[in-house]
């Protein structure tokens, strides 16, 4: 902010400094100015500041006078363009700052958002508002905090001069700026909608980029680059047709300043070159005015540019705001307790749960115990329920009503970090990371010694072909562990949860995308994982849930039978059918 004071003080005082300068060439005798008879008000300081320079210049040799009278102006201008480097010197680590802060606070937004959130949003679209919105707005917001704070400055202080040196000429001219100013702000009435649509479209553009590298398998088997391509095309166009629109308004507006700048010189000379002509004004008084106006145009003209950024920057800054204002609705209750173990039992009370933008019921008035040691086997056909149910566990959602219970404690008053330490869950999509085996075992838990890890790797059956990869734990895995088959995948995710030692483990159908032979292993496996362990089971697979200690039967979100599988096969009703579908399956 000093910097950019100075700068526009230097370019202020740039303008009466070169007044001796002209006086000296175009005149042949120097007039020394009238000397004022006290000092009341700034009109008289600077009579007074005419007075005394006059009266040295006058009294020096013309020569000397005007080599000092140039070192003067090459010394401001110099500083004018010191203390403008200097500014954005200090400037530029701010702006890196804000960005990387904004990127930073809008990433951890999105880690503490709900499930809910993401299941409504194309993650194209949130990676956009991180990458391209924010881009947007360093380039079109922060870049143009030089002009705001500078150029006012510049342009207040060159028409104070102004109207120091003829009201008339003054008037005249803010009279063409204000009808400038009206003429270029029209233009940009639109501009923040317009740019705003393709900011939107941008994200459209970057979701479908995301979706056909994540889906490209699928995508080449069925001879979908046709559609994919068509689609892509018509969303691009539009983008285009939208950047096209904003770039001519945007571009518009310097062109139409700089000419409407020149219509006012030349009527400005017209009536200036009379003015002189009638001695009304002196001639260098007047080429310093005309110096001085331009010192106003130019940074008009930057003015109006920034202007038209700023619109298209506030349309990007909407975006990044509209998620930084979701609500946080998952989040510790104000007396979160400090919980990290399970002694006696998970309870699930009247429980009942809708997503907020369906209406309707997922789970109703679901009950049951699981005691501590114990597995619990869920089962029913796909759209039960049952994952919603793990999920509410983990609190990816709140339940609706009821609630769900941990040694008597409503898991909504344990703090989140501990209920979701003591929980390890192990999915029927082996999510992995673009990384080491070491670090996905490890998945951001401390490391304690490569010792534990092969433990981890070992009573996962998966220690055999860690050992045989090229880096062992430190193998690259490729994106989502492409390098590694189905079961191996499984496993490591098994793996991830052995390190962990949760005190509650879900697997949720971690065998149902695996072929007989990798079932076998991940089963056995699985059966490692469950010892000793309070586990909730989601299985299609009998294999997986006939030794449950209990099993319990889900139908569109109710709870239809539950008992252990002997009992439920003699009773032949849902779960007996279940059975024989998979019976006849295999």
């Amino acid at each position: 902010m000093i910097s950019y004071l100075l700068t526009a003080i230097f370019t202020v005082v740039s303008i009466p400094v070169i007044i001796p300068l002209f006086e000296m060439l175009f005149q042949k005798d120097i007039c020394i100015e009238n000397k004022p008879a006290q000092l009341h008000s700034i009109s008289d300081s600077i009579q007074n500041i005419k007075y005394q320079f006059s009266y040295w210049i006058s009294g020096t040799d013309r020569k000397n006078a005007i080599s000092i009278v140039c070192i003067i102006v090459i010394l401001v201008f110099f500083l004018k363009n010191i203390f403008r480097y200097s500014g954005i010197y200090f400037i530029t680590p701010v702006k890196a700052g804000i960005l990387r802060e904004t990127r930073d606070k809008l990433f951890q937004k999105f880690l503490r958002l709900p499930l809910s959130y993401f299941s409504e949003e194309r993650k194209g679209d949130l990676i956009s508002r991180m990458t391209s919105d924010v881009s947007e707005v360093e380039t079109t917001l922060l870049s143009t905090m030089e002009s705001l704070v500078k150029d006012p400055l510049i342009i207040f202080g060159s028409i104070g001069f102004m109207l120091y040196t003829s009201t008339k000429l003054t008037l005249f001219v803010l009279v063409l700026l204000f009808v400038t100013a009206f003429i270029i702000g029209g233009i940009s009435r639109s501009l923040r909608r317009k740019a705003f649509q393709a900011q939107s479209e941008f994200g459209e553009l970057v979701s479908i980029q995301e979706e056909t590298l994540g889906g490209i398998r699928v995508i080449k088997a069925f001879g979908s680059e046709p559609y994919i391509r068509n689609r892509f095309s018509e969303i691009l166009d539009k983008y285009k047709n939208l950047i096209i629109n904003i770039n001519r308004r945007r571009e518009l507006a310097p062109p139409l300043s700089e000419f409407l700048g020149i219509v006012v010189v030349a009527i400005l000379l017209w009536y200036g070159a009379s003015l002189v002509f009638a001695d009304q004004i002196k001639g260098a008084s007047f080429l310093a005015f005309l110096y001085a106006f331009f010192n106003v145009i130019e940074p008009s003209k930057t003015l109006s540019a920034t202007y038209f950024n700023i619109q298209k920057g506030m349309a990007a800054l909407e975006r990044i705001e509209s998620v930084m204002q979701v609500p946080e609705t998952i989040q510790d209750h104000p007396n979160a307790v400090h919980k990290t173990i399970i002694e006696d039992k998970i309870e699930f009370k009247n429980v009942g749960f809708t997503y907020f933008n369906n209406a309707t019921r997922v789970l109703n008035q679901i009950s049951f115990e699981v005691p501590k040691g114990k597995t619990i086997a869920l089962v029913g056909s796909s759209g039960s329920g049952k994952t919603t149910l793990v999920d509410l566990l983990a609190r990816f959602y709140d339940v609706s009503s009821g609630s769900i219970e941990i040694d008597g404690i409503n898991i909504q008053k344990i703090q989140l970090v501990d209920l979701r330490k003591m929980i390890g869950i192990v999915t029927q999509e082996a999510i992995l990371f673009n990384d080491t085996i070491r670090n996905n075992v490890l998945c951001g838990m401390p490391n304690e010694g490569d010792e534990k890890i092969w433990e981890a790797l070992r009573l996962a059956y998966a220690e055999d072909f860690v050992r045989e990869s090229s880096g062992q734990l430190d193998h690259q895995i490729g994106d989502r562990g492409v390098k590694l088959s189905g079961g191996q995948r499984q496993r490591l995710t098994i793996a991830r949860a052995l390190y962990r030692n949760p005190p509650i483990i879900i697997l949720d159908e971690a065998t149902s995308a695996l072929d007989s032979a990798s079932e076998k292993i991940v089963q056995q496996a699985m059966n490692k994982v469950l010892e000793n362990r309070t586990a909730i089971v989601i299985a299609h697979r009998l294999s997986t849930i006939k030794n449950a200690d209990h099993i319990i039967v889900l139908k569109e979100g109710e709870i239809v039978e539950r008992g252990k599988h002997d009992e439920l096969i003699e009773n032949q009703k849902e779960y007996y059918n279940f059975v024989q579908l998979q019976t006849f399956e295999s």
